[in-house]
């Protein structure tokens, strides 16, 4: 008749774990509600923007990236995974500091990376893993057709028009 009290002791410890409704746990490493470089309406190299960049070759496609290089006219949401002051490299003139980010698969076999030039003050803290969105202008675009998974690279301009996505 010993291990009643402890048993008892237990089961009333234990009853409310039970009984109440469980709640999913917060993924702490889940991407925020907000972010989605693949459906989102409005940016320029989603699902869609992708779909009329890919079917056009040599002119046609030159000419289609040179109107996204238009001031401010490039939009993107990515992940950022570094970054490092860019001094008087050449590239310092597009910001004086460089963010390199990943936006993913966005279209069938396709990897989406950026380049993202800003300030120091705003790039800095953005470097270790946040989600952003921006703005800006498209400097430079590279795609890799013949690896696989394909690559797709652009570089922009996007000064002080970036944000990080909260949860």
């Amino acid at each position: 008749m010993r291990a009643a009290p402890p048993l008892v002791l237990a089961a009333t410890l234990l009853l409310p774990l039970v009984a109440c409704d469980k709640k999913p746990s917060d993924d702490l490493l889940a991407p925020p509600e907000g972010y989605d470089p693949v459906e989102t309406e409005g940016l320029t190299l989603n699902k869609a923007g992708m779909n009329a960049l890919l079917p056009t070759e040599g002119d046609a496609r030159a000419a289609h990236l040179e109107g996204l290089k238009a001031e401010g006219a490039f939009k993107g949401q990515a992940k950022c995974t570094g970054g490092s002051s860019t001094g008087d490299m050449e590239d310092s003139q597009y910001g004086e500091y460089k963010l390199t980010c990943d936006a993913g698969t966005v279209l069938y076999d396709i990897e989406l990376k950026y380049y993202l030039y800003t300030t120091k003050a705003l790039g800095r803290p953005l470097k270790g893993g946040a989600y952003v969105d921006f703005s800006g202008t498209l400097v430079d675009f590279e795609f890799i057709d013949e690896s696989k998974p394909r690559k797709m690279t652009a570089t922009v301009s996007v000064g002080e028009s970036i944000e990080r996505l909260t949860k």
